[in-house]
C-alpha cells in the first residue's frame, strides 16, 4: 500500500504524462496544420484558472487545481509539437535551384554518394523574405572531389530538393516522418560538376568538435590493431560508432537478447558514471569539495554524451546521473521515481519529438520497470554467498527491464529473445570490463609494453563476447522467437500490466475483475487474428480465392500485394518465419528488402516464387548472402542495387 501511495503521489511524474500525452495526440492528428492560437489560447486560459484557483485556496475545489495544471500541460506538449512541424515543413520549389550551405556532420560513404548533412537558408514565404535556416540530406556523387569533404566546409550546389514523402506502403516504416522528426526538411542529388566549395570552412561548434574526436579516437583503434568484429564492438560499446557492425552480428545479438549492449543507452553511462565516481571519491570530504567533485562528474558526463552523439537514451541517463549526482552533493535522495519524471519532463520540454524516439521509449520504459519490478522481485529470494547475490541481483535486474519493455520490443522488432537472461548474464560483467578495458588501453599508450598487453587482452574479451553470443544464438529454440503484436495488443499488456501491479498492492476485487477484463480481450484479439485474418495459413488455398477481386483491382494484405494478375510479397520483417501452408501461394515476385533476416528456402514451404527481387536497401553482407542463396536453391533473381536492374520489373 506504501508504495502504491508514493508512486502515484509524485506531481512531477502526472505533468510529464499529461505533456506526452499532448504531444502524442497533436502529433496524430496534426503535422503542422493546427493553428498555433488554438493550443495557445487555451493553455493561457488554464494558466490563468490555475492563477485564480491557487488564491482562492478553497478546500473544496483543492481538486481543481491540479485538474487544471494537468490540462495545461497536455497543452504545452500540443503546442510544442505543432510548432516543430511548422519548423521543419518547407515547400521546396519543383525545380532546380541553387543552394547554399554549410556541412554540420562528417560525410557518410556509400556505394556511389557521399552523405552529407547540411544547414542551408531558405525564405519562409515570399511575404516573409527572412532566410531561415534548414536541415537537408544531401548525396553528392563520388569523384575525387567529393572525397575530401569534411564537417564545416561551406558548398554552393545545384540540385532538385524534394520534400520527404511516405512509401505509401501500408504498414511500412515511415521514413518520412522519422526524418521530420529528425528536423530534416528534404533530401537531394547532387551530380558532379553541380557543386563547389565557397568561402572559408566555419569553425566548428562543440557538436562538431566531438564528432572529430570520436573519430580521433576511432583512427586510434584501428592504429592499435583492432579489426574486423572486435573493432566493430569496441567502436559500439565505447564511442557509439555503429557502421562497421556487419548485418550477421548485430543478428547475432538481436537473437541473444542483447542488442542493447551495441547501442549506448544508460548501462553505459552507470558504467562510466560509477568509475568517475570512484575515481573522485577522495573529493568527497567536506561540502565544498563535494560540490567541485559534482561539477567534474557532470561536465565529464555531458563531454561524453557530446562524444557519442547525444541519442535520446543517452541524453536521458546524463540528465539522471546528473541530477543524482547533484542530489547526493545535496545531501538528499540520490535516485527515485521523480528522478525519472524530472528527466523525461525536460527532455521533451527541449525536443517534443523526443516521445516518437524508439530508444527514448525503451530507455524510460525499462528504467521505470526497474524502479517499480526490481524492488519486490529481488527480495523474493536470499542468497547468503556474494556471488550468488550477484548472479541473482543481475538477474533480476534484467527481468524487471525485460517485463516493461517486451511488448514495444515485440511491437517495433516482431522478435522476443528467449534466452535473454543467460545472454544478459555473460554480457553484464564482460560489458563492464570492455569499457574499463578500453580505458586502459588510451590511458596506458605511452607504455609500448603495457599497451600491448592490455590491446592483447582487450581483444580477447570482445573475441570471447561474440563467441558466446554466438554460442547463446544457436541454442534451441533460440530461433523461435518471432512473433508480432498490434498497437491495440501493445496497449492492452501494458494495462494488464499496470493493473497486476495495483492489484498486488491492493486486493481489490473490482482490479481482479479488470485483470480479467483486459487478459479475455487480449486472448480474443489473438484468436481472431489468427482465426480470420492474413496470418493463417490455411486462408492460402489460390491466389483467386486469397484475392476475391478482380485483376483491375489492388488488393493488400499483410505485405502480399496483387495487381493487374500479378502479385508480390514485400519482405520487411520476420512474420513470416516458423510459418506452415497446406497450399502454397504463387508469388511472381518475392520483393526482399532491408529489415529481412531470413532465409529464402524457408519461404518455400509458403509461397511458390517466380522470381526474386533484392533491393538496393540490404547490405552488402545481406545481399551476397542471398545471392549465393538464389543460385543454390534455383531461384531467379535480381540485383536492383547493379546497374539496369529496373528495366526487369513489371511496369503497372
Amino acid at each position: 500500500m506504501k508504495n502504491f501511495t508514493n508512486f502515484i503521489s509524485y506531481p512531477l511524474f502526472r505533468l510529464t504524462l499529461f505533456l506526452a500525452a499532448g504531444i502524442f495526440l497533436s502529433d496524430c492528428f496534426s503535422h503542422g496544420t493546427m493553428s498555433l492560437a488554438v493550443p495557445g489560447v487555451a493553455a493561457c486560459a488554464l494558466l490563468a484558472g490555475m492563477f485564480v484557483s491557487y488564491r482562492k485556496q478553497r478546500y473544496n475545489v483543492r481538486w481543481l487545481f491540479g485538474v487544471m495544471s494537468c490540462l495545461f500541460m497536455f497543452c504545452v506538449g500540443a503546442l510544442l509539437v505543432q510548432h516543430r512541424w511548422r519548423e521543419v515543413l518547407y515547400q521546396w520549389p519543383a525545380e532546380s535551384n541553387l543552394y547554399q550551405g554549410v556541412i554540420v556532420e562528417a560525410p557518410q560513404e556509400k556505394a556511389k554518394t557521399y552523405l552529407c548533412k547540411m544547414e542551408v537558408e531558405s525564405r519562409m514565404s515570399a511575404d516573409n523574405p527572412v532566410p531561415v535556416s534548414r536541415t537537408l540530406l544531401i548525396y553528392i556523387a563520388k569523384d575525387s572531389l567529393s572525397a575530401t569533404l569534411q564537417c564545416g566546409d561551406c558548398l554552393r550546389f545545384y540540385a532538385r530538393v524534394s520534400q520527404p514523402l511516405p512509401t505509401g506502403i501500408p504498414g511500412d516504416f515511415d521514413y518520412s516522418s522519422y526524418l521530420y522528426r529528425h528536423q530534416v526538411s528534404g533530401t537531394a542529388i547532387v551530380f558532379s560538376g553541380h557543386w563547389q566549395l565557397c568561402g572559408q570552412r566555419l569553425p566548428l561548434t562543440w557538436k562538431q568538435r566531438a564528432a572529430a574526436w570520436r573519430e580521433q579516437i576511432l583512427s586510434y583503434y584501428r592504429q592499435w590493431g583492432f579489426t574486423g568484429d572486435e573493432f566493430a564492438v569496441l567502436s559500439a560499446l565505447t564511442v557509439g560508432y555503429k557502421e562497421e557492425l556487419s548485418d550477421e552480428l548485430q543478428d547475432t545479438y538481436r537473437t541473444a537478447g542483447v542488442s542493447h549492449v551495441l547501442a549506448l543507452s544508460g548501462m553505459h553511462v552507470a558504467i562510466i558514471w560509477g568509475l568517475l565516481a570512484w575515481l573522485m571519491r577522495p573529493l568527497d570530504r567536506t561540502r565544498l569539495l563535494s560540490w567541485v567533485r559534482c561539477i567534474v562528474i557532470v561536465l565529464l558526463l555531458w563531454g561524453f554524451a557530446f562524444l557519442v552523439g547525444l541519442s535520446a537514451s543517452v541524453v536521458r541517463a546524463v540528465v539522471m546521473c546528473m541530477l543524482m549526482t547533484v542530489a547526493r552533493a545535496a545531501g538528499g535522495r540520490a535516485f527515485s521515481m521523480n528522478t525519472l519524471a524530472v528527466a523525461a519532463f525536460f527532455m521533451l520540454l527541449y525536443n517534443p519529438f523526443y516521445l516518437f524516439d524508439v530508444g527514448f521509449q525503451l530507455s524510460f520504459l525499462a528504467v521505470f520497470s526497474i524502479l517499480l519490478i526490481y524492488p519486490p522481485l529481488y527480495r523474493c529470494f536470499t542468497f547468503r554467498y556474494s556471488l550468488l547475490r550477484y548472479v541473482w541481483g543481475v538477474t533480476a535486474v534484467s527481468l524487471a527491464a525485460q517485463l516493461g519493455t517486451a511488448p514495444l520490443v515485440i511491437y517495433y522488432f516482431s522478435y522476443f529473445p528467449v534466452h535473454f537472461l543467460l545472454a544478459n548474464l555473460i554480457v553484464a560483467p564482460l560489458a563492464l570490463l570492455i569499457i574499463y578495458g578500453a580505458v586502459a588501453v588510451i590511458v596506458l599508450s605511452p607504455w609500448a609494453l603495457l599497451h600491448v598487453w592490455a590491446v592483447a587482452g582487450l581483444n580477447g574479451l570482445i573475441r570471447f563476447l561474440n563467441h558466446s553470443m554466438q554460442w547463446v544464438e544457436h541454442l534451441p529454440l533460440a530461433e523461435y522467437g518471432s512473433v508480432r503484436i498490434f498497437v491495440f495488443q501493445v496497449c492492452l499488456l501494458y494495462l494488464w500490466g499496470g493493473l497486476l501491479w495495483v492489484y498486488i498492492h491492493r486486493r481489490s476485487r473490482k482490479v481482479l475483475i479488470g485483470l480479467l477484463v483486459v487478459a479475455d480481450l487480449f486472448a480474443g484479439s489473438v484468436f481472431h487474428r489468427y482465426c480470420f485474418c492474413e496470418e493463417e495459413p490455411r486462408l492460402y488455398l489460390s491466389r483467386s480465392q486469397v484475392r476475391g477481386v478482380s485483376d483491375d483491382e489492388l488488393w493488400q494484405r499483410e505485405g502480399i500485394y496483387s495487381y493487374k494478375g500479378i502479385t508480390v510479397c514485400l519482405l520487411t520483417d520476420d512474420r513470416w518465419q516458423n510459418k506452415t501452408a497446406e497450399t502454397l501461394l504463387d508469388v511472381d515476385y518475392l520483393y526482399v528488402c532491408r529489415g529481412y533476416r531470413g532465409t529464402l528456402a524457408s519461404l518455400q514451404q509458403l509461397f511458390r516464387i517466380r522470381k526474386v527481387v533484392l533491393d538496393a536497401s540490404l547490405s552488402d553482407y545481406r545481399l551476397s548472402r542471398l545471392r549465393e542463396e538464389c543460385e543454390s536453391i534455383g531461384l531467379e533473381y535480381t540485383d536492383l542495387s547493379a546497374e539496369s536492374a529496373y528495366q526487369h520489373l513489371p511496369v503497372w
